[in-house]
């Protein structure tokens, strides 16, 4: 048994100081958008009982420094006054569609908004968020650039204070920032939502999964990945900035909805990671539970623990530093020893137990 806990370790040691090697702070330049290569972009987002986040989003949107853009918001039946909020500005950009009474669920709304968009690319965000000025602009330049079919941005929670908002910031900026050295590495396999842009025939082209109620941001890279050339826009002017859980009850629900699409992966990659993080998190709960009964595994779980520490460590100072949430680095050691058992229990939850989102239970 310590000799596959040792081949786990490395094995997670090894793909973490890949990740490390291949991080970049930021984009080395900033390619500018000419004025005969501007496309019409039209931004989709989906809402549902968003009337306290969206007058922020549709504000920041309308201060976009690139300005052709149609702006399609789609109301998957909402029981508050969201329609009310969008219906109260008065921009010609902005489309507002209503889901009918046979479609329910954001992936289905984001599908409908694309059957009513124009653009020749398509840049997805969500209610919750907000958008840096220049962010489009530069995902546009990126991808017109470098000639990529789809392009993804980083995105973090809005600055909250407190210890659980702490380890919930630094927990999700690992993911992101793991998901941004996929791309650094040559293997992306994950994204967030909040903050993408694609090409509308690979949209079109894609199989989302239909299976999954959530999961069009991962499966459409998985598939965009495989056919076309894709990158990350690593630049701090194209930092979204979205909601965060309130407490552990929304953050656990939000990490079982991502853990269930992960039965759906296709991308060897995503599979690969997904499987040695579980297999490491679990190695040190198993390694825990043996030193209960035979106090010399206390030692092999520390060991572990050393090693997974100092190899996190190192891969999440520098994304702190890019994200200028340095004040975070206090979280990781509460992060490391919470991870393992956090890891395991929502894979395992995700099985056997579906959360609702939004009034839904997902599928």
């Amino acid at each position: 048994m310590i000799i596959t806990f040792a081949i786990i370790t490395i094995l997670y040691s090894l793909l973490i100081l890949a990740f490390c090697y291949h991080w970049r702070d930021e984009d080395s330049s900033s390619p500018n958008i000419t004025t005969t290569d501007t496309p019409l972009i039209s931004v989709i987002v989906a809402f549902r009982n968003e009337e306290k986040n969206l007058p922020a989003l549709v504000e920041s949107l309308l201060a976009q420094s690139y300005g052709k853009l149609e702006i399609i918001l789609v109301d998957d039946h909402s029981e508050d006054a969201s329609m009310s909020v969008v219906q109260s500005f008065a921009d010609q950009r902005i489309k507002v569609v209503c889901s009918p009474d046979n479609i329910s669920g954001k992936k289905a709304a984001l599908k409908l908004g694309y059957e009513k968009s124009s653009g020749e690319i398509l840049f997805f965000t969500d209610a919750d968020c907000v958008l840096g000025s220049r962010c489009i602009e530069n995902i546009v330049a990126k991808m017109r650039s470098e000639n990529l079919a789809m392009a993804c941005g980083p995105v973090k929670y809005c600055d909250s204070k407190g210890f659980l908002q702490g380890i919930f910031q630094l927990e999700f900026l690992s993911l992101t920032g793991s998901g941004a050295a996929g791309f650094f590495i040559g293997k992306p396999f994950m994204c967030n939502g909040a903050n993408f842009a694609v090409e509308r025939k690979v949209y079109a082209e894609a199989d989302l999964n239909p299976k999954y109620s959530s999961g069009d941001d991962v499966f459409l890279l998985h598939y965009a990945s495989k056919n076309y050339k894709v990158g990350f826009v690593q630049n701090q002017d194209c930092i979204v900035e979205t909601k965060g859980p309130r407490n552990i009850t929304e953050f656990l629900a939000q990490r079982i909805r991502w853990a269930s699409k992960a039965g759906g992966y296709k991308n060897p990659f995503a599979i690969f990671v997904s499987a040695l993080i579980f297999l490491m998190s679990l190695s040190l709960l198993v390694a825990f539970v043996a030193g209960c009964v035979c106090p010399i595994y206390f030692i092999v779980f520390f060991c572990l623990l050393a090693m997974k520490l100092a190899v996190d460590a190192y891969f999440i100072i520098p994304v702190l530093r890019f994200y200028k949430q340095g004040r975070l680095w206090w979280a990781i050691l509460p992060l490391t020893l919470l991870h393992p058992l956090y890891i395991v229990c929502v894979a395992i939850t995700s099985l056997i137990y579906k959360p609702s989102w939004k009034g839904r239970k997902i599928k």
